[in-house]
């Protein structure tokens, strides 16, 4: 409490010095004014006794706000130091939309055919060659008389054996009722199968001739 008692008092001993300072002040302007002016006597004691009333209080007001709104060296901004720089943000700048990915790769169109490669019964190879594209290729064992014959010259092949069919990237196997037998990859394909898709087979074999199936 008596820290409180105190500090009114340090304020109202504050606020009364400055309305003594601006009452003497306004007294003296006042009156200097008056003498400036030539004014009779009267009108310098009206003057000085309205500056020690209206004026006198109003002096320590104006004293007061210019102390409060004037601007002092530790309001200034401190300068920036010579040379110094704020470092670049890290990392790539954020997304101001919907992320947009672009689209994916147009796939190559596959330009190579088709392989058989074996080992005949006389202990000959042979080696055919199939390009994609919409053809029918015949697998005989007799000799080839047409540009699309295909010939394994073994006897345990059929004359005609087996039909090969193209479709673009794709490679079809369909047997003809031989009667050696055409299998893909160990499993017996019958003609009541139809057409078989042997794109990813590995070994065809006609009659007792196997093939190794590899792209050209």
């Amino acid at each position: 409490m008596g820290a409180e008692i105190a500090a009114l008092m340090g304020f109202f001993g504050i606020t009364g010095a400055f309305a003594l300072i601006g009452t003497v002040l306004a007294g003296w302007m006042a009156w200097r004014i008056v003498e400036k002016a030539g004014l009779p006597g009267w009108a310098g004691l009206g003057s000085i006794l309205l500056s020690l009333t209206a004026v006198g209080a109003v002096v320590p007001l104006i004293l007061l706000w210019v102390f409060a709104y004037m601007r002092w060296p530790r309001d200034e901004p401190a300068p920036a130091s010579p040379g110094y720089a704020p470092p670049p943000p890290r990392g790539p700048p954020p997304p101001t939309g919907p992320a947009i990915l672009p689209p994916p790769p147009a796939a190559l169109a596959d330009g190579r055919g088709w392989k058989l490669t074996g080992v005949l019964g006389n202990g000959g190879t042979v080696a055919l060659t199939v390009y994609g594209g919409p053809a029918t290729y015949a697998l005989t064992g007799a000799l080839a008389t047409a540009p699309t014959d295909l010939s394994v010259p073994d006897p345990s092949v059929g004359q005609p054996h087996a039909r090969l069919m193209t479709a673009g990237q794709r490679l079809g196997l369909e047997d003809l009722g031989s009667p050696g037998g055409t299998f893909i990859d160990g499993a017996r394909l019958l003609p009541e199968h139809g057409p078989r898709d042997i794109s990813a087979a590995r070994i065809i074999r006609l009659g007792s001739v196997e093939l190794s199936l590899t792209r050209a």
